[in-house]
């Protein structure tokens, strides 16, 4: 059995027509109507899918694989037939499945040059002959660069305005290179733990060029591997990070959940550390701030701030959110929601007078609330959304784009809880909520085609880039047309794009 044929197993469960396997995003299957659902939240590693890929490619196809060109071919699986595009990149390979069956004649999407992923980064100085941390900080930084990636046996890979492309100049990393690269920059608590085989992450500060990188050391089917990120000097305002008023609000509650979602790399820290120094400046009380990697000090202010470092500062996550609770904080910032444990000592901590901020991995503000219930057993569900019914105050989703003129701009999704979404999330009716949001917009509420419509209409973005990150293709389009937004995604040709 192949190891794809599992998902191909979930789409058969949901119908769906399509299925989008892409380096660094989530799984994800389009449902009849355009609705992209998330199959976990775990993102894809492009060695992984090349070897998922691999395993089920014909052989008259496998030099056209190897050389990247886009390939094509039929893949039965429980009687059903699906037809599969393939296309290996720099990044990884890219797997696009789809159901014969629920697809028209020729309606499966094509890779685009927006969405291949394999492209030159702009060219810059001329690299060090030499690999090392400083030759990378010096590239990121002259191009303009928010990430960089090394693997084991590959070329730097950096990501520049969201797209990720070769660094030109470098020449393929030896495993033991790059291990004595990371070796020389890890902390030695966090390296104990990588070499067991463990995931681990710190903040690494460059006094030379005063910047701060969050680096992230995980193994892959390659050896080791790294991914960088360069962290602004400091925190961003709420002007800068378009901030509604009712968000800027949020602050000033005296106790309850705040979760920021989105995908990895949607700028979810930043909006939380945005928030926090908000909290820093107009309140004075205590706060406590658990971080996989410390990456905006909070220096100026009347509460008074602790940051504490997991790895560094305290062993486990976990285990500092039960110190925090003994330490009576006003506000308390819990990191990344990973478990059902983490959840429930959340729900704990702001059900006994705290505001708690926290942050998951998810698409949607819908699927937000979602998750934070379908981490715990089915049984104990009910007893966990009445909870979250009385303690959640607001969900903010966000999703980054490309943004006219450069750049990229956050489209936020906001839900702010009130009696009748509390008694729809305690009666699991998480699918009603949107109808509940239109009727309260005056306060806060926006769905995320309110978001997009609204930066189309500031002409911040292009209607082809809201459509290719949105939920539910179908409702934007209706949402683009009563705004009098004159878009028609088949007509920039894009309606067999893969995106």
């Amino acid at each position: 059995m192949a190891k794809l044929d599992k998902f191909l197993a979930q789409m058969l469960a949901k119908g769906a027509a399509t299925l989008h396997l892409d380096p660094g995003q989530f799984p994800a299957m389009e449902l009849p109507g355009g609705h992209r659902v998330t199959l976990s939240s775990q993102e894809l590693v492009g060695s992984v899918l090349d070897g998922l890929a691999k395993e089920i490619l014909p052989d008259e196809f496998s030099t056209n694989y190897l050389r990247g060109e886009q390939v094509r071919f039929h893949y039965t699986y429980e009687n059903e037939p699906f037809q599969f595009l393939l296309q290996r990149s720099t990044v990884g390979a890219r797997i696009l499945a789809g159901r014969l069956r629920a697809l028209a004649p020729d309606a499966m999407p094509a890779p685009t040059e927006a969405s291949t992923g394999d492209f030159l980064i702009p060219k810059g100085p001329a690299p060090a002959k030499v690999l090392s941390m400083d030759s990378l900080i010096n590239w990121m930084l002259d191009l303009g660069g928010s990430d960089v990636y090394l693997n084991a046996g590959e070329s730097p890979l950096l990501r520049h305005q969201g797209r990720i492309g070769s660094v030109e100049g470098f020449n393929p990393i030896p495993a033991k290179d790059l291990t004595d690269l990371l070796k020389g920059i890890t902390p030695k608590t966090n390296w104990e733990a990588f070499e067991r085989g463990m995931d681990t992450e710190f903040a690494y500060t460059d006094d030379t060029r005063h910047c701060r990188l969050r680096v992230s050391l995980f193994h892959d089917a390659m050896g080791p591997a790294v991914a960088l990120r360069i962290m602004p000097k400091e925190v961003p305002d709420a002007d800068t990070l378009g901030l509604s008023d009712p968000v800027r609000r949020l602050v000033q509650f005296n106790h309850g959940l705040v979760v920021v979602a989105g995908p990895s790399g949607s700028g979810r820290t930043t909006t939380v550390s945005a928030l926090v120094a908000m909290a820093h400046e107009s309140r004075h009380g205590f706060i406590v701030t658990i971080e996989d990697a410390i990456e905006f000090p909070f220096l100026k202010g009347n509460a008074l701030v602790r940051q504490r470092e997991v790895g560094q500062d305290t062993a486990r996550q976990k285990q500092a959110i039960r110190a925090a609770l003994r330490q009576a904080p006003d506000i308390l910032v819990v990191g990344e929601l990973r478990d059902a444990e983490i959840v429930e000592l959340a729900l704990d901590a702001a059900g006994s007078g705290r505001l708690v901020l926290a942050m998951l991995s998810a698409t949607s503000a819908l699927d937000t609330i979602s998750r934070l219930s379908e981490v715990f057993a089915a049984d104990h569900q009910p007893f966990i959304r009445a909870r979250l019914a009385g303690s959640l105050k607001a969900v903010l989703c966000q999703t980054l784009l490309k943004k006219n003129g450069g750049g990229r701009v956050a489209a936020i999704e906001t839900i702010f809880n009130n009696p009748q979404i509390a008694g729809l999330i305690r009666k699991g009716e998480i699918e009603e909520i949107p109808a509940a949001m239109r009727t309260g917009r005056q306060y806060g509420q926006m769905l995320q085609n309110d978001v997009l419509v609204k930066l189309i209409k500031d002409k911040a973005i292009e209607p082809m880039e809201a459509y290719r990150k949105c939920h539910d293709r179908e409702t934007f389009i209706q949402a683009c047309k009563k705004a009098g937004i004159p878009f028609d995604p088949r007509k920039d040709g894009e309606d067999k794009a893969l995106v």
